[in-house]
This record gives C-alpha cells, sequence and structure tokens, in this order.
C-alpha cells in the first residue's frame, strides 16, 4: 500500500510534532508500507544524515520550501513568529508538489500528520484519495475564569477563543477538510467536539505524544523518599501554561510541609519569576533553570518526587509523557489532554472550577503527595505501565489498522453519524 503523509514538522530524536513526523513515517515503513513524506525543507540535512547512517526501507522524503522572496517577506513581517504563517503557506506548495506525485505514484490513501492542528486544516483533500488527518489538537480553549494568569496576554487569549468557538465552525474551507476526511484523529476531547461541528464523520480520540523505546528503563526507576517533597515544573513560560497558578497554590501550601519547587524552562514570562516568588513569600524555596538539554530535562524527572502541570490550554503536553515514563506521579489540572489520558491512578486531576478553589485544591494535592509518599510511588508505577504502553512502534500499529479497515474493499463509509470514542486513548 502506497501512503503519502504530509509531516511539515519531522526530525529525527525529537517529541513533540517533530519525532510523531519522524517516528511515524518511519515505523510504518518498518511494517512493509511504502511511506513518500512532504516535509519542510528546513528538515533535510538531519533528515538525510540520519538515513545515511540507518537507512529504512520504503520510506522516501521529498523537500518541499517557499520561494525565497516570502521566506524574506515572512521574516520582516512577522520576524520570528513567522512559523505559523510559513506552514500555512507550506501547505499550498506541499499540495502542489503532492498533485504532481499522485500522477506519478498513484497514492492508495494520505495521511496529513503534522502540523495537526484542526483550524489549520489541509489542502490535501483535493486529491480525492481517502485521508486520514490527524492526531490533531486545537479544540481547547483556556476558561475566561482563570484570565488573571494571562496578565496583559488574555485580550489575544479572548480572541483566539471567539475564533475557535464561534468562528471556526462556520469557516468553509474546514468545513470541506472535514467531510472530505474519512477519519479524524482527535488528540483531546475538547477537538472531538470541535471536529463534530466542522462535521467530520468519523472522529476517534488519539493521544498525539509517544516515546521511543529507548526513553524508558527496562524497569520503573527507584524512587527514594526525602524529607523534602521535591517538586518540577517543566515548559516554556508562556502566559497559558499557568507557572504563576502553581506558584500560588505553592504559597497556601502548609507551612510545616517542606518543599522545592524546581522550574525548568524560559520564555515571555521570565521577568516574572523572581518577583511572583517574593510576593508570595516562597522565593527560598524555588529554583529556576532556564535553559537546559532534553537530557538534563529526563534526569529532573528522576531527581524529583511530583511533575506539577498547569497549563490553562494544552493539547496534551509532552512533559506528561516523560514524566510518567520515568514513573513521576502528577499533579495537573483535570482538562483537556490531561483529562482524557493521564490515568486516574497515575496521579491528582485538580478540577477547574474558580482560581480559588483550584489553589486550595492544587495545594491540598500537594500536602496530600507528601504525606503518602507509598501512594505516591504507586502512582508513579501506573505512569509507567501506561507509559510503556504508548511506544512509537505501538502507535504505528494501531494507525495501520486505521489504513487497512480504510481501504478494505466494502462500500465506502458514507454514515452522517459521528463515531468517537468516549475519553478512552485509542492507542
Amino acid at each position: 500500500m502506497k501512503i503519502l503523509i504530509s509531516a511539515y514538522a519531522c526530525l529525527p530524536n525529537r517529541t513533540r510534532d517533530e519525532g510523531f513526523g519522524w517516528y511515524c513515517s518511519s515505523e510504518l515503513a518498518k511494517l512493509g508500507y511504502e511511506i513518500w513524506v512532504l516535509t519542510a525543507s528546513f528538515n533535510k540535512a538531519k533528515i538525510e544524515a540520519t538515513l545515511t547512517d540507518s537507512p529504512i526501507q520504503n520510506l522516501h522524503f521529498v523537500y518541499v520550501e517557499h520561494p525565497v522572496w516570502f521566506n524574506n517577506l515572512m521574516y520582516h513581517v512577522f520576524g520570528r513568529d513567522s512559523s505559523n504563517y510559513h506552514y500555512l503557506v507550506w501547505q499550498y506548495y506541499a499540495y502542489k508538489v503532492a498533485l504532481q506525485l499522485d500522477q506519478e505514484q498513484n497514492f492508495d490513501l494520505i495521511h496529513h500528520i503534522t502540523i495537526a492542528s484542526l483550524p489549520c486544516g489541509s489542502w490535501l483533500w483535493r486529491l480525492q484519495k481517502p485521508l486520514i488527518f490527524g492526531p490533531a489538537g486545537g479544540g481547547q480553549v483556556a476558561s475566561p475564569v482563570f484570565k488573571k494568569y494571562f496578565l496583559k496576554e488574555w485580550r489575544l487569549e479572548g480572541i483566539r477563543t471567539f475564533i475557535t468557538e464561534k468562528l471556526l465552525p462556520l469557516a468553509l474551507p474546514l468545513r470541506t477538510t472535514m467531510k472530505r476526511t474519512n477519519l479524524l484523529l482527535a488528540a483531546n476531547s475538547d477537538t472531538i467536539h470541535l471536529g463534530r461541528r466542522l462535521g467530520a464523520q468519523r472522529i476517534e480520540l488519539f493521544l498525539d505524544t509517544h516515546l521511543s523505546e529507548d526513553y524508558f528503563c527496562e524497569e520503573p526507576p527507584n524512587r527514594t523518599i526525602s524529607q523534602e517533597l521535591r517538586l518540577l515544573w517543566v515548559g516554556r513560560l508562556y502566559p497559558r501554561k499557568a507557572l504563576l497558578l502553581a506558584l500560588e497554590a505553592l504559597s497556601k501550601v502548609n507551612p510545616s510541609i517542606p518543599f522545592k519547587l524546581t522550574i525548568l524552562g524560559s520564555g515571555p514570562q521570565d521577568c516574572y519569576v523572581s518577583s511572583w516568588t517574593k510576593e508570595l513569600n516562597i522565593e527560598d524555596k524555588v529554583e529556576h533553570i532556564h535553559q537546559v538539554s532534553w537530557e538534563e530535562v529526563r534526569n529532573n524527572y528522576l531527581k524529583s518526587d511530583v511533575l506539577l502541570f498547569t497549563s490553562m490550554r494544552d493539547t496534551f503536553g509532552s512533559q506528561l509523557m516523560e514524566a510518567m515514563a520515568q514513573a513521576l506521579p502528577i499533579i495537573c489540572l483535570n482538562h483537556q489532554g490531561a483529562r482524557d489520558f493521564v490515568p486516574n491512578n497515575a496521579g491528582i486531576k485538580i478540577p477547574i472550577k474558580n482560581p480559588t478553589e483550584t489553589v486550595t485544591a492544587l495545594a491540598e494535592a500537594v500536602e496530600y503527595m507528601y504525606e503518602n509518599p507509598e501512594e505516591r510511588l504507586a502512582m508513579g508505577i501506573s505512569g509507567y505501565n501506561f507509559a510503556k504502553s504508548q511506544t512509537w512502534k505501538q502507535v504505528a500499529l494501531k494507525i495501520s489498522t486505521y489504513y487497512d479497515e480504510i481501504m478494505m474493499p466494502i462500500k465506502p463509509f458514507t454514515s452522517k453519524k459521528v463515531q468517537h470514542s468516549q475519553f478512552e486513548p485509542t492507542v
């Protein structure tokens, strides 16, 4: 079977979108499918170097680039924030390449993998071949009740929410894409809801974050129980990540409980961290490390007792999977991808109601983790077992079942009824 994959983001030895593009394509090729991948030209050097060292049979890459004048225009107009516009226009050029390539190869099926954000849609339905889109996010929005954590950025976040909830369901190009899509893989239940409003005929809940087998230890890491609760917060310091929410909660923790929070990451809110910790009187309990390698992040998972994840808007959160892979229990908000995929016995999920109640619940969760070290370790084991079931090889096997099902020589799928799973991982 010949498969054409669109993977704008595609790099070896990465996580997130880049990792999904690479590992999914390569593992599917190893299963015997003939895989052709459309990807951005700036990925070429690393991809070709990897394939030179370790060739993969049945895997072909086609590098699509913009005209030089367009790249220069995007940089001068939008600067470093031009990536989204770059991707949207790249899709048009990728479609033109795909049209010619399909005439040569006559693909059986098209799979739009990255960047699979539902609002960005896909041009590839125009090839008139069976199409799978995703796993895609994009349906999740931040609750306006928590707008204070966005500071001056809430205006932009509010506009994004309005577009997602009010305008996107009316967008004809997106509605056409969904109606021409044989299967939408939605990365959280919020995106399932948006997909239904856009007219998708079949939807499956499908996790968008996975890891390679060599990321795991053969057995769950042994954790020692220390006198001080070692908390870890990982991520870019964007407003939607809500670091301030985590800090506020820690300021409410019982003073008799010793803890230390390590923050790994930098971003637009770097300049606030020091003043926040001083105002909340927890500066002696917080360490902020700005730039760290992926290996250093992994080591911090091993040295910590709990991951604190407070994002107000995220498809899922690769930190969650990485932490579970190291048997690290989790405290997170009970919404979006975290609600759908983090096992209930792998941590504590905090209800999203209002800032006062959520801050209190987060603080109580920290206290519970400190007071129940044996249960904390058991949560870590549960998370580890779940993460072990989410390797790239396993996700490729699951996707291959969709390929084979869609290409079965039976009457084409025509039902108008939306099919989707209810908050259970399909991988």
